[in-house]
C-alpha cells in the first residue's frame, strides 16, 4: 500500500514561514521644552525612543507578530513625566518605560478578511476616535481582538472587541492601562466617484474612568478631490451623537461635529477647519483614546475638553516637495487655532504654531513650535520640539 507523508514537507513550510518574515528596529531622539504660567520651572526633555520588532511569514494565512519598545530620558529629568503630580516643571508624557508594545496573531481569511488578536496598532480614520498617539514616544496599543472585511463590494467593515487600552503614560503609571469593555464598529461605503461615506459607532465601557465611559454613534464623509479653477478641492464633514454608558453615572448628551475643506495645487496646500465637541457645563464630548496630537493644538491644553465643550477654528497651510535633492520629502507648514466654548461659555485662547520636515534615506527629522495665548481658560503655553528619528 503507498502512503503519502506530508510531515517533513509541512514543518518545512513551517520553518519557512517563521524565518521567512522581517525585522525592524526604530530609534528616535526628541528634545522637548516646555514654559508654562503654572510651573516655576520650564521643563527639558531629552528622550530616546526604541522600537524593535519581528514578524513572521504567513503560514496558511496565519503569521504572528511581536514588538518591544524601550523608553528612557536622557540627562538630567527636569520634566514632570505625567507620574509626579508634585513636580517643579511642565508636563512632557514620555516617561521611562520597557514594555511589550504588541504582541499578535494575525489571519489572512479567504475573501478579503483579516482577523488579528492581541496586543495591536489601532487606526480609524482620522484617529479622532481611536489611535496610536504616534507622537509620544510611548505608542497607545490595545488589547483587542480585530476583524477587517471587504467581502462585500466597494464596502470595509470593521469590528473591534477591545480589553484593554496600553496608553502613553506607561504600564506603572496609574493613569496608563486602562481595562474596559469596548466595541468600535464602523462600516465604510466606496462605491461613489465623488467620496467615501462611513458609519461608525464607538461603545467605551471603561472600569478605571467611569467618568469618560460613553457611547458615540457618526457619521463621516470624506469627499474626492474635484478641480476647481486649477485648484484640487476636497473636504471632510462628520457628525456625532454621544451619550453615558456602562458604569459611567447620571446622563448625558453632547454632539460632535466637524466641516474640514482643503485647496491643493502642486506642492501648496490650504487647510481650514470648524470642530466642536459640544458640552453642556457639566459634561462634554470626550475622545480619550485618540491621537489627541493631532486636534486642537500641539500644545495639548485642550486634550480633555472642559465641561462647556470646545469650539475650534483653525487655518493650516503646508508645503512639500519630492523632488528637492538630497531629500525624499521636505515639507513646511504652520496655522492657528481660535478656540472659544461650544456652550457659548466665552473665549478660551489662541495658538500659533509652525514646523519644519525632511526625510532622507530612512530617516526623518523635524522641527516644531507652539505658542498658547491663554483667554478665560487655562494659563499661556509654548513649546518647542527637535525630533531625530532613524529605522533600520
Amino acid at each position: 500500500m503507498f502512503v503519502l507523508s506530508t510531515g517533513p514537507l509541512l514543518a518545512g513550510e513551517l520553518t519557512d514561514a517563521v524565518l521567512g518574515g522581517g525585522a525592524w528596529l526604530d530609534m528616535r531622539l526628541r528634545m522637548e521644552l516646555v514654559d508654562d504660567d503654572t510651573s516655576p520651572e520650564n521643563a527639558h526633555a531629552n528622550t530616546l525612543r526604541s522600537r524593535a520588532g519581528y514578524s513572521t511569514g504567513a503560514y496558511h494565512g496565519a503569521s504572528v507578530l511581536a514588538e518591544f519598545e524601550h523608553i528612557a530620558h536622557l540627562g538630567p529629568g527636569r520634566f514632570n513625566n505625567g507620574n509626579e503630580p508634585a513636580s517643579l516643571y511642565p508636563l512632557v508624557t514620555d516617561p521611562d518605560t520597557a514594555e511589550l508594545n504588541q504582541a499578535s496573531l494575525r489571519y489572512e481569511g479567504p475573501a478579503e478578511t483579516v482577523w488579528v488578536l492581541g496586543r495591536q496598532r489601532i487606526v480609524h480614520d482620522n484617529e479622532r476616535f481611536i489611535g496610536d498617539a504616534g507622537f509620544r514616544q510611548n505608542m497607545q496599543t490595545f488589547d483587542a481582538l480585530s476583524l477587517n472585511s471587504r467581502l462585500l463590494p466597494k464596502t470595509e467593515l470593521r469590528y473591534e472587541y477591545i480589553d484593554r487600552a496600553n496608553r502613553i503614560f506607561g504600564r506603572e503609571s496609574a493613569f496608563g492601562d486602562w481595562e474596559m469593555d469596548g466595541h468600535a464598529i464602523s462600516a465604510a461605503w466606496m462605491g461613489w466617484r465623488s467620496g467615501k461615506l462611513t458609519g461608525y459607532g464607538y461603545f467605551f465601557d471603561i472600569d478605571d474612568r467611569p467618568d469618560l465611559s460613553s457611547r458615540t454613534g457618526g457619521m463621516r464623509w470624506d469627499g474626492a478631490p474635484f478641480d476647481m479653477q486649477s485648484w484640487d478641492l476636497s473636504y471632510v464633514i462628520e457628525a456625532a451623537l454621544q451619550r453615558e454608558h456602562g458604569n459611567r453615572p447620571g446622563e448625558f448628551d453632547a454632539g460632535y461635529f466637524l466641516l474640514q475643506p482643503v485647496l491643493m495645487r502642486g506642492p501648496l496646500s490650504f487647510t481650514a477647519g470648524y470642530e466642536i465637541l459640544g458640552g453642556d457645563g457639566s459634561n462634554a464630548f470626550t475622545t480619550p483614546f485618540a491621537t489627541l496630537h493631532k486636534f486642537q493644538g500641539f500644545t495639548d491644553v485642550l486634550d480633555m475638553p472642559p465641561p462647556g465643550g470646545v469650539r475650534d477654528l483653525m487655518g493650516d497651510i503646508n508645503y512639500q516637495r519630492t523632488d528637492i535633492a538630497p531629500f525624499d520629502v521636505l515639507r513646511i507648514w504652520g496655522g492657528a487655532h481660535d478656540f472659544s466654548s461650544a456652550d457659548e461659555g466665552g473665549d478660551y485662547g489662541r495658538e500659533i504654531y509652525l514646523a519644519a520636515a525632511v526625510s532622507w534615506r530612512g530617516a526623518y527629522a523635524e522641527i516644531k513650535a507652539a505658542s498658547y495665548e491663554a483667554d478665560g481658560f487655562a494659563v499661556d503655553t509654548r513649546k518647542f520640539w527637535l525630533t531625530l528619528q532613524r529605522g533600520f
